[in-house]
Order: C-alpha cells, then sequence, then structure tokens
C-alpha cells in the first residue's frame, strides 16, 4: 500500500508537509485508517523505513490528528504512547478528542509537573478542553507538586479569561 500523504510529511523544503496534512484531513474518518498504520509503524516508505521514524513526519501526524479531533479518537492509544515519550504535541492532539479514556488522563495528570513547560502546559489544557480538571488524577498531582498546581492554575486562568468561540 502506498502512502502518498506520508511522503509528503518529508518534504518540509516545498510546503508538502501541509500539502500532506491537508490531504488526511479532506478525508476526514477515511484518513485514520492510513494514521493507524503511521502511528504502528506498517506505514512505510519504498525502502521499507516507517514513515514514522522519517525527518517530521510525526509532528506532521500528530498536528493532522489535533486537527481531526473527535473523529480521530480510535487513534487515542498512539497518542499515549507519544506522550509517554514526552512530545507536547500528542498532549495537544488528545485535547482536540473532545473525551478522553481514563488512562490518557493519568497520563496528562502526571505531566502536570514537567519541568518541561510546553509539555505541562499542554497536558494541563488537553484535561481542561476535555472536562477533566477536577479528576481525582489530576487533583493528586496537583497536591503533591507544586509546579503542577502553578502550571495547572494559570493554565486554567488563561482559558476562563480567554474569549469564548
Amino acid at each position: 500500500m502506498k502512502f502518498p500523504e506520508f511522503e509528503l510529511f518529508l518534504r518540509p523544503d516545498s510546503g508538502g508537509f501541509l500539502e500532506g496534512e491537508q490531504r488526511l484531513i479532506r478525508k476526514g474518518k477515511d484518513g485514520i485508517p492510513d494514521l493507524k498504520a503511521f502511528f504502528s509503524g506498517e506505514a512505510h516508505n519504498e525502502f521499507g523505513v516507517p514513515y514514522r521514524r522519517l525527518g517530521k513526519a510525526m509532528r506532521c501526524a500528530l498536528e493532522t490528528v489535533r486537527r481531526l479531533g473527535p473523529i480521530a479518537k480510535p487513534l487515542e492509544p498512539y497518542l499515549r504512547a507519544e506522550l509517554e515519550v514526552g512530545d507536547f504535541v500528542a498532549a495537544m492532539a488528545l485535547g482536540s478528542l473532545g473525551s478522553l479514556e481514563e488512562e490518557s488522563i493519568i497520563m496528562l495528570a502526571a505531566r502536570l509537573g514537567e519541568g518541561n513547560l510546553d509539555l505541562s502546559s499542554e497536558s494541563a489544557v488537553a484535561l481542561i478542553r476535555c472536562g477533566q480538571g477536577d479528576h481525582p488524577a489530576v487533583t493528586a498531582s496537583r497536591a503533591d507538586s507544586e509546579g503542577a498546581e502553578k502550571t495547572f492554575s494559570r493554565v486554567k486562568a488563561y482559558i476562563d479569561k480567554a474569549p469564548k468561540a
């Protein structure tokens, strides 16, 4: 099976990566099987190298999922795997799903006190966007870590003040 969108992910200099993202977004639900193949490593180039290991392809795939929103819910386990390795864009993508599985909530809550500000802030945004700000794992994380409390409180205050769409 060929994956022309993923080939485009490998061409950032020509803007190809944006075209690849847009094509997958236009596919909507029909693009989910391709993205599953990407995240699982089944999608590979003509030399047998998984696209997920090439250049900025992972970033492009995560950005695509983020823009797909709730229809990308079947990809949640793959997003957790990327969150586990510390990818803040995975936290952003999780936040776009609209709802979160228990395992995702726990993983995001654990990232609130991280020294990586992007990761901790985007984890807070994801939890708030998905209505999980009062989940026991979030409450515990905030109680156990001054950094987690500070990050979560600041992000929540910012979101609360932002104009509603």
